[in-house]
């Protein structure tokens, strides 16, 4: 099938240019549409950390199955973190390996059919400063979709992410970290002890303590643990195992010395 691209280039700008969450969802829904696309979820960080609630909206899917996304099923969910493996959307389950799969994973693309998602696009989608997130719709019909709607779903899934990500951060602003903080920050999100981050860094305790002290203060939480987990949501670090993916990824599409 084919797109109307006049119409897809005012829905990408109307989701450009969206001034609030409610009228973002409605521009993407439009643009997906014009796909003949009903069904789709939109999960944002991608990492496999149980300590982090995704942020999840859906369209077309009912509002128990997204109860049950949050609570349990996004553990099971291949989907956004095979998605850093391509470089474009891709299509599922004909670009998956089952083998790959582990068994709660084989689970879950079972459970898509009940929500009409045992066949969809998926794109991971990239903003600033290390944001990750994923567009996954379900595709209703018999025949592949052609490379012209992978390629409509990707520009939705960035279009989307990249004002998404604009909204986030104008109603969630923290006081800036400093580089030191930030180094900081890094090296206890990847579990380095006090002393191991002064030996690494070359600073002394006490300097590694008033920094943790500080970070703390501006992400306005009391332990390590939630200072890792607000930074990882709001894309300051990004886990061990997105980097590791996002680096294969790059060196994939460019294998150049």
């Amino acid at each position: 099938m084919d797109v109307d691209r006049d119409a897809m280039i005012d829905d990408l700008s109307a989701i450009r240019d969206a001034e609030g969450f409610v009228e973002l969802r409605a521009a993407i829904m439009r643009a997906l549409a014009l796909c003949s696309i009903e069904v789709a979820y939109f999960v944002a960080p991608l990492t496999r950390d149980a300590r982090i609630e995704p942020v999840l909206f859906t369209i077309g899917l009912p509002e128990v199955s997204q109860r049950h996304y949050r609570e349990r099923i996004r553990l099971a969910d291949p989907l956004p973190m095979m998605s850093t493996q391509f470089s474009n959307a891709f299509v599922w389950p004909d670009d998956i390996e089952p083998e790959k799969l582990t068994k709660y994973e084989r689970r879950y693309t079972k459970i898509g059919v009940w929500f009409g998602l045992q066949r969809g696009i998926g794109v991971a989608c990239y903003g600033p400063e290390g944001r990750t997130g994923f567009l996954g719709v379900g595709w209703p019909h018999e025949e592949t979709p052609s490379d012209e709607i992978k390629l409509a779903v990707h520009q939705v899934g960035q279009t989307s992410f990249q004002r998404y990500c604009q909204l986030f951060l104008r109603g969630s602003e923290i006081t800036p970290l400093s580089q030191r903080e930030l180094e900081v920050l890094g090296w206890m999100c990847s579990g380095k002890s006090n002393p191991t981050m002064a030996e690494i860094i070359g600073i002394s305790r006490s300097s590694i303590d008033a920094y943790i002290r500080r970070i703390f203060a501006k992400l306005q939480v009391s332990d390590r643990t939630a200072a890792c987990v607000r930074a990882q949501s709001l894309g300051l670090v990004v886990s061990d195992e997105l980097a590791k993916l996002t680096e294969e990824a790059r060196q994939r599409d460019d294998p150049s010395p």
